[in-house]
């Protein structure tokens, strides 16, 4: 799967919880006290796009350790956990724009009898509640069946660190696809240990110890930014979608959009919104 080229292109649940966010607005009380297993904030659209602008642009001057010219191995892309098969059709809804290049889980959306767009941070508490209690019975029971589809989206709105891993995130899906769900499983994994002084340094060693790619080059591209364009699509089509935390999931059945999805929530939701 190439990632991203240009991009050309119900039942009303209203399901709004209090995911992960990066600063607080008083005006969203409302949809925060909703959710009393959640600790952090709502954000506006124009706050989060300051929060996430002032984020990105931080140095990564702190990263000390120059990486090295290795050769890096060129390894063809796998796409174990997609199918191919054709959608229905792309329904009009914001989070949908240039669905097809991003990284998923299942089938091709909305060729399934559901689809689930996630929108998320590796360094949310609410996004590793998902991927650890959630995901896998999802997996499990739906995606591995060829029922659900589940697409990701970056959205690092929370930690510094977060920002850089997605950078490295984005690296390593251009270069291998297994080795991009392996890199976001050992972030989730290992989510406390992470800083923004040594998140280079550990993805370094853990793609060069646990994958076939270089994990100097995956460091040198993150560290550039060369993935910015990618990222900040992901931002805009967030802001237009109306993310306001992360995880946010926006759930579709069939090719009929449902609702959306905020926060830590149950697998038992995920399955009676979905339809499944």
């Amino acid at each position: 799967m190439n990632r991203r080229t240009l991009l050309t292109k119900t039942v009303p649940i209203g399901l709004l919880l209090a995911g992960c966010t990066s600063q607080s607005d008083e005006s969203n009380n409302t949809s925060t006290t909703r959710n009393s297993s959640t600790t952090t904030a709502q954000i506006t659209t124009s706050d989060r796009t300051s929060v996430t602008e002032t984020t990105r642009t931080q140095t990564t001057n702190s990263e000390t350790e120059e990486p090295t010219s290795t050769p890096e191995t060129t390894t063809p892309t796998q796409s174990t956990t997609t199918e191919t098969t054709t959608p229905r059709s792309t329904p009009d809804h914001p989070s949908t724009s240039g669905i097809f290049d991003e990284p998923t889980r299942g089938p091709t959306p909305f060729s399934a009898d559901a689809t689930l767009i996630i929108f998320d941070d590796p360094s949310c508490p609410n996004c590793l509640h998902f991927e650890q209690k959630t995901y896998p019975k999802l997996k499990r029971n739906y995606v591995d069946a060829g029922k659900l589809s589940l697409v990701y989206r970056s959205y690092p709105v929370l930690e510094e660190w977060g920002v850089r891993a997605t950078y490295a995130l984005e690296a390593t899906y251009g270069r291998d696809e297994k080795s991009f769900w392996d890199l976001k499983e050992f972030y989730f994994d290992n989510q406390d240990s992470f800083t923004t002084n040594n998140v280079f340094s550990k993805t370094e060693q853990y793609i060069n110890k646990n994958t076939s790619i270089s994990g100097q080059a995956v460091v040198r591209d993150a560290q550039s930014k060369a993935q910015k364009a990618q990222i900040q699509e992901d931002l805009s089509i967030g802001g237009k979608a109306d993310v306001r935390g992360t995880p946010t999931f926006f759930a579709f059945r069939s090719d009929e959009y449902v609702t959306d999805i905020v926060g830590r929530q149950s697998y038992s939701i995920f399955k009676n919104v979905l339809g499944l």
